[in-house]
């Protein structure tokens, strides 16, 4: 009987207390349906999309400062630079090793867009490096040019014409833009026959883009003697390079790049899911997730 007692006053509620289970209840089910309602008669505010611009504008401003901050360079003449000092720029060193050798053979710059003409050599960087060079011609240069601009003001303009027939027969060099060209193209290139030309293209469209013209040396086939020989007959513009997002490719498609290896891919994407959006592209290398040799590859091909 005491048993019932006690069980009865922990389980049997009293008229006051039900009454307040079905207020509570009742509150309850009310505080769900608002909360589903709300959203019926809430009209959003219009955007303001001058403002939206400007925030885009601000950031993509500021990733810009972010990633160009951390290159070291200083003004140079690219005529009297030493390895010494080369070895001090923050620049590929396919680029400096070009230098050199275009040095060494005799080559010389006369003025800084010479500098762009550099083996190896894209828009990208050269926007960069272009407020650093200091172009001193060598003095006997100087001195030829001025010896040569006096000749040629005491010719007749006879002497300077040159016939139609003459010019018909003058062969212009033709400059191809590796981006753009089919292979059918590619074939006129010394050493390049169809099966060349389509394993070009193939490894073209993987990359997203040739960044520089070395890159045909990674083509399955292509000798290091070819490319040398059809160095001066190419070019590339860095503009028709597609980039990689590394915030939003998961890791098949970023294994999809030859540079980047499943590996890796998973690496990059571990790091993005720990530390949030990617927000700088240098972040891969001061955080050792690649070493700077593929570094200096890859950053043409990263946004």
């Amino acid at each position: 009987m005491k048993l019932r007692q006690i069980l009865r006053s922990y389980f049997v509620f009293t008229k006051g207390e039900r009454v307040g289970v079905m207020v509570l209840l009742v509150l309850i089910v009310l505080t769900i349906l608002a909360n589903q309602l709300i959203y019926y008669f809430e009209r959003p505010t219009a955007a303001d999309q001058y403002a939206f611009e400007q925030a885009v504008a601000k950031l993509h401003v500021g990733e810009l400062a972010s990633e160009r901050a951390p290159l070291h360079l200083f003004q140079f003449d690219p005529n009297n630079i030493d390895s010494a000092g080369l070895a001090h720029l923050d620049l590929p060193v396919a680029l400096k090793r070009n230098l050199l050798r275009y040095r060494a053979k005799g080559g010389r710059f006369r003025r800084a867009q010479d500098f762009r003409k550099l083996y190896g050599m894209n828009d990208s960087i050269f926007q960069l490096v272009r407020p650093f060079l200091i172009v001193n011609p060598p003095a006997d240069e100087n001195k030829n040019d001025i010896q040569e601009v006096s000749r040629r003001q005491y010719k007749s303009q006879d002497s300077l014409m040159i016939s139609k027939s003459a010019y018909k027969q003058k062969e212009l060099p033709v400059i191809i833009e590796l981006n753009l060209a089919s292979a059918e193209e590619l074939e006129a290139l010394k050493g390049i026959g169809p099966t060349l030309s389509k394993r070009i293209v193939k490894y073209r469209d993987l990359l997203g883009g040739f960044a520089f013209p070395e890159q045909l040396s990674e083509v399955y086939g292509v000798s290091p003697e070819t490319v040398d020989a059809i160095l001066p007959s190419v070019k590339t513009d860095t503009c028709y390079v597609k980039k990689i997002d590394l915030n939003f490719m998961n890791e098949k498609e970023l294994s999809a790049h030859p540079y980047i290896n499943f590996k890796l891919a998973r690496k990059i994407v571990d790091f993005r899911s720990k530390n949030g959006y990617i927000s700088n592209k240098n972040q891969l290398l001061s955080d050792s997730i690649v070493d700077k040799k593929l570094f200096q590859k890859l950053v043409y091909y990263l946004k």
